[in-house]
């Protein structure tokens, strides 16, 4: 192994551990947090497991977190990305797929295919493995993206284009990088290798200084849900005139009840810039996305006419529709998560027992 290759990859690895271990014992850690750390760790184990040397039976191990980093990446740009979000069962259960699927093409089939003596069922093999990496990396992606209209944490949407469309764009470079080399039979080439090397420091040396807060207002407020935007904040003379704006203008005209209304519309609406209006609500009403902000109004009004009794015959799917829900599934959904229950349930248990006939 070249010596530059061997220095970068232990300082690589140096850099990581520091910064997975920084991450788990920050006071705040969250989910998101520790999903970066294993993610880091799984880093560490590719630099490792790639480099041209024996490792003995750790390469087991070492192999499994090494397959798992795209998984891994994926949940941690769910946790970062999405409020309130758990890893579930069918999280877990495509991570496992990806990890067998990725020790079968580690350490069976794609050896063959890299030494050229595969058959059709092991290109096969690989190309569904690599495959599945992208997969995996593109669903992370969408995930930075999806919430970017909404959200309103004005940090986590400049880290939602940097560090993941960074993250991800590198990563598929990297798989197409291999995808070619299984296609043509060959290795990457050593200046390929050190140049990925070399952008592996930079980026866990960038994410390590920001950690240490080796500037103020850093991705790590992000990661750890404490960024300063999401506390209540003094206003300036714009910002209360505004605020006061808001609050009348939704409450007496039910704004919230318009479907599909962006926070762009409401800022029109309102005669105000979308940038403006966004801090407002995040700053001084404590919300880090636009649709929890709708749906505390709509969740509210739900509440008072589900146990009206002038409306104790009207469909949960009117009350939802007249709501600004284009039906009744996200409806039930929002409900459920703030209330732990449904809309029918909650009109059930809020209503009086019928009389009975000897009454």
């Amino acid at each position: 192994m070249p010596m530059i290759d061997l220095v970068l990859r232990t300082a690589i690895s140096l850099e990581l551990a520091v910064l997975a271990g920084l991450l788990t014992l920050l006071p705040r850690a969250g989910l998101a947090a520790r999903l970066g750390a294993l993610f880091c760790a799984s880093v560490i184990a590719f630099v490792v497991t790639s480099a041209p040397v024996r490792l003995g039976a750790i390469v087991y191990p070492l192999t499994a977190l090494c397959v798992a980093k795209s998984a891994l990446f994926w949940l941690f740009a769910k946790a970062l990305f999405r409020d309130g979000f758990r890893v579930r069962r069918e999280h877990a259960v495509a991570t496992v797929v990806l990890v067998l699927l990725g020790l079968w093409h580690e350490l069976d089939f794609g050896r063959d295919v890299r030494a050229g003596v595969g058959g059709p069922f092991a290109l096969v093999g690989s190309l569904a493995y690599e495959g599945l990496v992208l997969a995996f990396v593109l669903a992370a992606v969408h995930e930075a993206w999806r919430g970017l209209a909404t959200d309103l944490v004005e940090k986590r949407r400049r880290f939602r284009v940097g560090l993941v469309a960074g993250v991800a764009a590198y990563l598929a470079i990297v798989v197409t990088v291999q995808l070619s080399n299984l296609a043509l039979g060959t290795h990457t080439a050593p200046p390929l290798v050190l140049a990925n090397l070399g952008l592996m420091l930079a980026a866990g040396f960038a994410a390590t200084l920001s950690l240490l807060q080796v500037r103020r207002g850093t991705w790590i407020d992000v990661v750890c849900g404490s960024d300063v935007e999401a506390a209540v904040a003094t206003a300036s003379a714009e910002e209360q005139v505004l605020l006061g704006t808001l609050t009348q203008r939704m409450g007496a005209e039910a704004l919230y009840r318009r479907e599909g209304l962006t926070i762009g519309a409401l800022a029109r609406i309102l005669g105000t810039q979308e940038y403006l209006l966004r801090r407002v609500i995040n700053r001084h009403l404590g919300y880090r996305n636009f649709n929890d902000f709708l749906h505390s109004y709509r969740i509210r009004e739900a509440c008072t006419r589900l146990r009206s009794q002038a409306e104790a015959g009207r469909p949960v799917l009117s009350i939802a529709l007249d709501l600004g829900y284009n039906s009744i599934g996200p409806f039930n959904r929002a409900f459920k998560a703030r209330l732990g229950m449904t809309p029918t349930e909650f009109r059930r248990e809020g209503m009086p027992e019928p009389a009975s006939a000897s009454d």
